[in-house]
C-alpha cells in the first residue's frame, strides 16, 4: 500500500512537470514570423482615427456593421515627433497622432543586448500600436486617415526638476470644427493620459464618439525550450465580467465584436508575457468594448457613449493609458482587476503572497536568486511538522525492512496474503504507511503557485543569481542546477524505504531522470527553489531516519527478544 501511493502520487507529480513541459514544448515550436512587404507595412501603420475598416463606425447607440477597406495612402510627408521621460522613449506619428513606437527605458531587450525594450513597434513579430480618434456621423468632421496632425515641436523632452510633459496635436477642417489630441506623460510613470478635446466654431452639431485602441500583429517566435509559455492576447474588464481574456485567434475568427454598456471600471489591454499595453477610460463614464481583425492586426478597443456637441460649444474625452510591466502596484494604481493580468492562474491568491514575502526578502537581500533561496527554506519551515511526520513514518517503514524481506520469503508470490501479513505487521507496529504521502498533497498547490510567481514575475526577467546565472528567468545554461537537482533526488530515494514491489521500485528509481530531463529546460529559478526543497528535505530526512529509524531497530530487536 505504501508503494502504491508514493507511485502514484509521484506519478502525478511527473505528470504535472510533463504537462508544464508540453506548454514549453507547443510555445516554441519555431513560428515563422509573418512575410510582411512595404507596400502592407505602409497600409497597417495607418492611425486607426482615418481608416475606416479599424475604427468603430458611428451609429446613434453604438457600432454596427462593417466599413469599406481604405488603405493608407504614401507616408512620404509623414512627420515623425520624438517624446522622451524617464521611462519612456516614443515615437509619435502625425498620421492621426498615434504611438508607433514605445520603448522602455528601464527594460533591456536581453542580457546580451542592452537596447531599450520597443513594447510599441511598427513591425512584427510582435507588433504592437497604440490607436486613438473620434468617429462622427459626419465624415468631414472627423480626421481622415490620410490627413496629418500639427505638432509645435519635433522633439519633447521631461526636464529635470519637472513632473509633467504635454504634447499636443491639432487638427482642423474648413467647416470650423477643431481637434486637440494632448498626451500627458507623469515622471516616473507608465501610464499617462489622452485627452482628445473636439471644439465647434462651426454651424452645425458635432455628433459622435472617441475611441482607443490597440492593435496586435502576430506573437513573437518562441525560441527553444527555455521559454515560459504564457498568455499573449486581449483582456477585457467590465461589471459582466471583471477578467476576460480573448485569444487572438479567436478575435481573427470573429473579425468583430461589440459587448454591452460597461461599468464605471471598465478597461481592454493586449498583454503579453511580462509586459502590457492597456486603456481605462474616464471613470464613471459609460462605454463599449470591441475586438476586430484587420490586415493581420488583432485590435482591441473601447469607445464611449457618444456626445452632441452644439455650435459654440467643446468637449474633452479622456482616456488612461498604461504601456509597460506587469507590476501588480502600479497596475492597481491605474484601474482596478488591473493587476489580474499578472496572471498567476487558479491559485493566484497563494502566487500573490508568495511573492508579497519574496518581495520583502529582497529588500533586505538584495539579490532575487537569494530571495528565491530564503522563500524556499521559508516554505519548508512551513511543511517542517508535516514533513518530520512523513519522515518518521519512513524511517519506521525503513526498520522494518528485515520483517518485510521475512514475510516475502514466507509468502512468496502469495499477493493476498503477502498483503494481509503487511498490514497485520503495520498495525503491530504502528506504522502508518500513507502517512509519508501527505506532505506530498500539500505542497503540490506551493509547487504550482511558486511556480507561476517565477513565471510571471516581470522583477524576475534578466536577475541575476550566482556567477553562472545570468537571468533566473530562463533556463540554466550549463544544466548545473538541474543536474544537481537529479543527483539530489537520487540521494533521497536511497533514504526513502524501497517498494515491496521490484517494478514499482524501478519506477522510483526512473523518476528523478524524469525529473531531471524536464528540468533541463526549466527556468533557472524554479529549478533552484527546487533544488534547495529537495537539499532541505535531506537533512531533514537523515536526521528522522537516524533518530526514529534506530528506535525502531531498537523496539523490534526488543519484542523479538520478548518473544524468544
Amino acid at each position: 500500500m505504501k508503494g502504491n501511493l508514493r507511485v502514484v502520487l509521484y506519478a502525478l507529480a511527473a505528470g504535472l512537470m510533463f504537462m508544464l513541459w508540453q506548454k514549453w514544448q507547443l510555445a516554441n515550436q519555431g513560428q515563422a514570423p509573418a512575410q510582411v512587404g512595404t507596400e502592407h507595412l505602409v497600409s497597417q501603420v495607418s492611425p486607426a482615427g482615418g481608416d475606416s475598416a479599424r475604427a468603430p463606425a458611428y451609429q446613434e447607440g453604438g457600432v454596427r456593421g462593417e466599413m469599406p477597406d481604405n488603405s493608407r495612402a504614401a507616408v512620404e510627408n509623414d512627420t515623425l515627433v520624438h517624446v522622451t521621460t524617464d521611462v519612456f522613449d516614443l515615437t509619435i506619428s502625425s498620421r492621426g497622432a498615434t504611438i508607433i513606437e514605445g520603448k522602455l527605458l528601464g527594460y533591456p531587450q536581453s542580457t546580451e543586448n542592452d537596447a531599450p525594450l520597443a513594447l510599441i513597434r511598427e513591425r512584427n513579430p510582435a507588433r504592437m500600436i497604440l490607436e486613438s480618434g473620434l468617429t462622427a456621423a459626419d465624415k468631414a468632421a472627423e480626421p481622415n486617415y490620410s490627413d496629418k496632425w500639427q505638432a509645435t515641436r519635433s522633439h519633447y523632452l521631461l526636464k529635470k526638476g519637472e513632473d509633467e510633459l504635454r504634447v499636443p496635436f491639432t487638427w482642423t477642417n474648413d467647416r470650423g470644427i477643431t481637434i486637440s489630441k494632448t498626451y500627458v506623460f507623469h515622471r516616473g510613470e507608465y501610464r499617462f493620459t489622452l485627452e482628445q478635446t473636439v471644439a465647434n466654431a462651426g454651424e452645425s452639431p458635432w455628433q459622435g464618439f472617441a475611441y482607443g485602441q490597440l492593435a496586435f500583429g502576430q506573437a513573437a517566435e518562441r525560441k527553444g525550450l527555455g521559454h515560459v509559455a504564457t498568455f499573449t492576447g486581449a483582456v477585457t474588464s467590465s461589471a459582466e465580467n471583471r477578467y476576460h481574456k480573448v485569444k487572438l485567434s479567436d478575435i481573427a475568427e470573429t473579425k468583430g465584436a461589440e459587448s454591452d454598456l460597461s461599468g464605471p471600471d471598465g478597461w481592454v489591454a493586449m498583454m503579453q508575457h511580462y509586459f502590457i499595453g492597456a486603456l481605462v477610460p474616464k471613470h464613471g463614464s459609460e462605454n463599449r468594448f470591441y475586438t476586430n481583425y484587420v490586415k493581420g492586426d488583432h485590435i482591441v478597443g473601447v469607445h464611449d457613449k457618444g456626445v452632441t456637441i452644439p455650435p459654440g460649444g467643446a468637449h474633452t474625452f479622456e482616456l488612461t493609458a498604461y504601456v509597460g510591466p506587469k507590476i501588480e502596484k502600479n497596475l492597481d494604481a491605474v484601474a482596478p482587476y488591473l493587476d489580474k493580468t499578472i496572471d498567476y492562474g487558479y491559485l493566484f491568491m497563494i502566487s500573490q503572497f508568495m511573492f508579497k514575502v519574496m518581495e520583502i526578502i529582497h529588500q533586505v537581500v538584495g539579490n532575487w536568486g537569494w530571495a528565491i533561496v530564503f522563500m524556499t527554506l521559508l516554505i519548508k519551515l512551513l511543511f517542517f511538522f508535516p514533513s518530520a511526520w512523513a519522515y518518521r513514518s519512513m524511517a519506521r517503514m525503513r526498520a522494518l525492512q528485515p520483517q518485510m524481506a521475512h514475510l516475502k520469503e514466507r509468502f512468496g508470490d502469495d499477493r493476498q496474503a503477502m498483503s494481509q501479513a503487511m498490514m497485520k505487521l503495520y498495525r503491530q507496529e504502528k506504522v502508518n504507511p500513507a502517512s509519508g504521502c501527505l506532505p506530498m498533497l500539500l505542497q503540490i498547490p506551493f509547487f504550482i503557485a511558486f511556480y507561476w510567481v517565477l513565471a510571471e514575475s516581470v522583477q524576475l526577467r534578466q536577475a541575476p543569481w550566482l556567477g553562472w546565472i545570468r537571468d533566473l528567468s530562463a533556463m540554466d545554461p550549463y544544466f548545473i542546477l538541474p543536474v544537481t537537482n537529479a543527483a539530489l533526488m537520487f540521494l533521497q530515494q536511497k533514504l526513502n524505504p524501497p517498494p515491496p514491489d521490484p517494478m514499482q521500485a524501478k519506477i522510483m528509481m526512473m523518476l528523478p531522470l524524469v525529473f531531471g530531463f524536464m528540468f533541463l529546460w526549466f527556468p533557472s529559478g524554479l529549478v533552484l527553489y527546487w533544488t534547495v526543497s529537495n537539499a532541505f528535505s535531506i537533512v531533514q530526512q537523515y536526521i528522522m531516519n537516524k533518530r526514529y529509524g534506530t528506535a525502531q531497530k531498537a523496539h523490534n530487536h526488543h519484542r523479538a527478544n520478548a518473544k524468544a
